[in-house]
């Protein structure tokens, strides 16, 4: 009788039945497709990566580095599984052509490099190691989409030519985040072109199993060790490339949830008309003395039907809008491993949306427990409270202003020319950074130079970096809070 019922009811009101059954399918697909491509992105990361074998520390150093050195902190120290010292020759853009575009407006710092010893691997688009000949480079892959570069393109090092053999993932340095992008040569070739950049250290560390980084990092700063560059970590590598290629997937999550809530809104309305039209017909199932439960179970029926209509048609299009949205991802990070549990994922995130659905139908019915049979059978006019359905209506308009203007803000933000300020980088048309080199002081003092008589400039600042241990800021403070008891006593323990 129930199933009777309910085709009656989507025979008579098919557009209603078709809202309905499209709300929760766009729910059930945004949601499920959020999840889709998260899986992807964190499996695609993590399989780099293991691939890769990507060091728990590395510390670039641009400098003398006594290997002796390094290698008696390594056997010394019980947390270093295995270490390595590569080289990175890091070039001026300026020098640099790939495929007909020069690289001066890049604002990466490439370099050429080779192949690690026994971990760092670089790994061409099949996940393999490649095998680099001489006169030949493999170019990161994500130049290959930026600059339309293709096998058998030539990269030009001043007046030394290299044919584009292909591409590599880093697992790195990847991410659009990272300050550095690595070309692979062969031995030959870098040891012919170290006469054309600056010669860096990368300073390589495996570590045991549930080693404490952050133990083994101030034992490295404190030991004295090269530092004269940035360090990083696996979890912050793991992070970057999360990030850069993440935002993505949290708009699709905020837009989803938004999409929830408006859906929400909607079955409510759709489903307060339709208790409205049929106030009579429940009348008279509970003059007939039908108990109020069944007459709920009639309607939760109906909607409980739509919604594994639309969380199933929801997670077909999840994992057709999938591969689109994955093929960038697909091509910085390569292939995750599609298991059957990223599909139950998928379907748990659609039935959790029309799950949600579900309870707000679930308690909009239950005005229809405190329904009589005589305002049922014979309805009186009455003055009603229109406070509530004018809260409901600002709610989704405030819900569909968000989705407007938050991506029309977050353009404005990116694009404000002060925005970069936020990142602790001054307001100014052109930074200059100067390479750490033992000439350093001169050579700044010279751009300074030309800066001061230059017409165009009319500001600029020379500001210096300097990277410090953890002992030194310990000292620093110490001497700050001394340096306020001092005061405090002279001022005879008021302090401003």
């Amino acid at each position: 009788m129930i199933k009777k019922l309910i085709f009656n009811d989507v025979r008579h009101n098919k557009l209603m039945s078709a809202v309905t059954v499209f709300f929760m399918t766009i729910s059930a697909a945004l949601l499920a497709l959020t999840v889709l491509l998260c899986t992807n992105l964190l499996g695609a990361i993590d399989n780099l990566m293991d691939n890769a074998i990507v060091p728990d520390f590395m510390q670039m150093h641009a400098g003398e580095v006594k290997e002796r050195v390094l290698a008696s902190f390594a056997d010394n120290s019980p947390q270093v599984q295995d270490w390595q010292l590569c080289r990175f020759l890091n070039l001026d853009n300026s020098q640099i052509v790939l495929g007909g575009h020069n690289l001066i407006d890049s604002t990466q710092d490439n370099g050429l490099c080779v192949q690690g010893q026994r971990f760092d691997f670089l790994l061409d688009m099949d996940g393999k190691l490649p095998i680099v000949l001489p006169g030949k480079v493999y170019v990161p892959i994500s130049y290959r989409a930026q600059y339309g570069v293709a096998p058998g393109d030539v990269l030009e090092i001043g007046e030394r030519k290299l044919t584009v053999a292909g591409f590599i993932r880093d697992a790195q340095m990847n991410s659009m985040m990272a300050s550095s992008k690595r070309f692979l040569v062969s031995e030959k070739d870098y040891r012919a072109l170290t006469d054309q950049g600056q010669e860096e250290y990368l300073i390589e560390f495996l570590l045991d199993d549930g080693a404490d980084i952050n133990n083994f990092q101030s034992d490295y700063l404190d030991q004295g060790l090269p530092c004269n560059g940035p360090l990083v970590t696996r979890p912050l590598i793991r992070m970057m490339n999360a990030l850069s290629d993440g935002m993505m997937i949290f708009v699709i999550f905020l837009v989803s949830i938004m999409v929830l809530l408006i859906a929400m809104l909607c079955i409510h309305f759709i489903l307060a008309l339709q208790m409205e039209r049929d106030r009579k017909e429940a009348g008279m199932l509970k003059a007939l003395g039908i108990d109020r439960r069944e007459i709920k179970r009639i309607y939760f029926a109906k909607y409980l039907l739509v919604s594994a209509c639309g969380a199933l048609v929801g997670l077909g299009l999840a994992a057709a809008a999938q591969e689109p949205l994955a093929k960038q991802l697909r091509e910085l990070y390569g292939s995750a491993d599609q298991g059957v549990s990223n599909g139950i994922a998928a379907l748990l995130a659609s039935l959790l949306s029309v799950g949600i659905i579900l309870l707000s139908v679930n308690q909009s019915l239950k005005k229809t427990d405190n329904l009589s049979v005589l305002d049922a059978l014979f309805p009186v006019q009455k003055k009603q409270k229109v406070r509530r359905q004018y809260l409901l209506i600002g709610v989704m308009t405030a819900i569909c202003t968000f989705l407007m203007l938050v991506p029309k803000n977050l353009h404005n933000t990116l694009c404000s020319p002060v925005f970069v300020t936020y990142m602790g980088i001054g307001s100014g048309e052109l930074r200059i950074d100067v390479r750490q080199r033992e000439d350093i002081d001169r050579m700044t003092d010279q751009i300074a130079a030309v800066l001061e008589h230059d017409l165009q400039v009319e500001k600029y600042v020379v500001l210096q970096t300097s990277v410090l241990t953890h002992l030194y800021l310990v000292k620093l403070c110490r001497t700050i809070v001394h340096q306020q008891d001092g005061r405090r006593r002279r001022c005879g323990g008021i302090v401003d």
